[in-house]
């Protein structure tokens, strides 16, 4: 039962040596303000509510939680071993670590005892621990947490979420082991989850863009069943796009592209295959629907509206108010086009193979004067046309 207890001290220093492995500095300070807290929630209600000391220990410590994690939730990642890090850390350990040295101190919090608030006495049931005044500070931070959640939508907000929620109802049901330890577990364990997940993101997930890597691709080329096509697409005139507007018009327009290309139909799959090259997979569809849905995803690129810097706008801001005063063109609207190759797989044919037919069919497409769709043999369309013209 104590290897039990202690658990969510373990986890949590599991969570912060991962979390400060990979500089997620909210994390390794969530880390150590949840192992710290359960710690000292345990030991209070092991040692007995029916102490002042004790209980002022405890009581003071369900009003740190929330507030502590507040401090958190607007902090900056940055690294928890760096020198503005390791300050942040002082800054979430410090209250806990000072009612800690009081409550080894006789006496020392048991005097604060008829100081304290009605609401902090008053709990929210008979087998509740929380009470209404801890309530009071838990709910503005959960709403502050849930929001953040809802707008950033990352690993990081669902932790610190679920976190501080597994919290308030471990100090509600400390009364019953059972069910206030998995929770107390469950705090620690969410954070790790985080780190898991941001370590996924970094080997299959590219940044920029946001979508599947290629690293993810080769995963997913491995788990193909026999009837597959490939696509390989490609942003014409990217290098001009570079050249002319700069590289951060440049992600902009990958940015972009990749929004649009999520939208294929017929289950494609979407990856970035590499600089301003994107792949799509479908699996076990016809050669007709896939072709259609890339022609279609081809126009939806061609006719976003998408405006740009104008490389004649200054980069300062001073001379850019200057400009515009004298009705200087800041931004212009450009056409962004894609060129596409697909293959089909042929028997006991691999996927690399399958790749490369693609490729040379997007060549194919660019060779034809660009913004197309090219098959590596007949197009399905035209031979749908041809066969239905026969029969007429």
């Amino acid at each position: 039962m104590k290897l039990v207890s202690s658990l969510p001290l373990l986890i949590s220093a599991t969570a912060f040596m991962l979390a400060a492995g990979f500089k997620r500095g909210r994390i390794a300070l969530a880390s150590c303000h949840v192992g710290l807290s359960a710690y000292i929630l345990v030991k209070a209600v092991s040692s007995g509510l029916d102490r002042p000391d004790t209980y002022v220990l405890f009581t003071l410590t369900s009003l740190a939680i929330p507030a502590i994690h507040a401090w958190i939730l607007i902090q900056r990642d940055t690294s928890p071993l760096c020198r503005k890090g390791i300050a942040k850390l002082a800054v979430t350990l410090a209250p806990s670590c000072a009612l800690l040295f009081m409550w080894s101190r006789p006496g020392l919090l048991g005097q604060w005892m008829p100081e304290l608030s009605p609401t902090l006495l008053e709990t929210l049931g008979e087998h509740s621990l929380l009470s209404i005044g801890s309530l009071w500070l838990f709910a503005p931070v959960l709403g502050l947490s849930l929001l953040l959640t809802l707008t950033r939508r990352t690993a990081d907000e669902i932790a610190l979420f679920g976190a501080l929620a597994a919290q308030m109802l471990a100090i509600s049901l400390l009364k019953q082991p059972h069910l206030s330890t998995p929770l107390l577990i469950a705090a620690p364990a969410l954070l790790i989850f985080a780190v898991i997940s941001h370590i996924y993101a970094m080997a299959f997930v590219d940044s920029l863009t946001g979508v599947p890597a290629r690293r993810a691709l080769e995963h997913k080329l491995a788990g193909l069943g026999r009837q597959y096509g490939i696509a390989m697409l490609d942003i014409d005139h990217f290098k001009k796009f570079n050249d002319t507007y700069g590289h951060d018009v440049g992600d902009q327009v990958l940015r972009m592209v990749a929004t649009q290309l999520r939208k294929v139909q017929a289950g494609g799959s979407l990856f970035r295959y590499g600089g301003e090259e994107f792949t799509i997979v479908f699996n076990g569809r016809k050669e007709e629907e896939v072709v259609a849905a890339l022609d279609e995803v081809r126009q939806r690129v061609e006719h976003y509206p998408m405006r740009v810097r104008s490389p004649q706008r200054p980069r300062s801001n001073r001379q850019g108010k200057q400009s515009r005063e004298g009705q200087a063109q800041e931004s212009e609207q450009v056409t962004v086009t894609i060129s596409i190759g697909v293959a089909w797989r042929d028997t006991d044919e691999q996927p690399s193979v399958v790749i490369k037919r693609a490729d040379k069919a997007l060549y194919k497409a660019k060779g034809a004067g660009r913004n197309r769709v090219m098959t590596d043999g007949p197009d399905p369309r035209r031979q749908r046309r041809t066969r239905s013209g026969a029969a007429a």
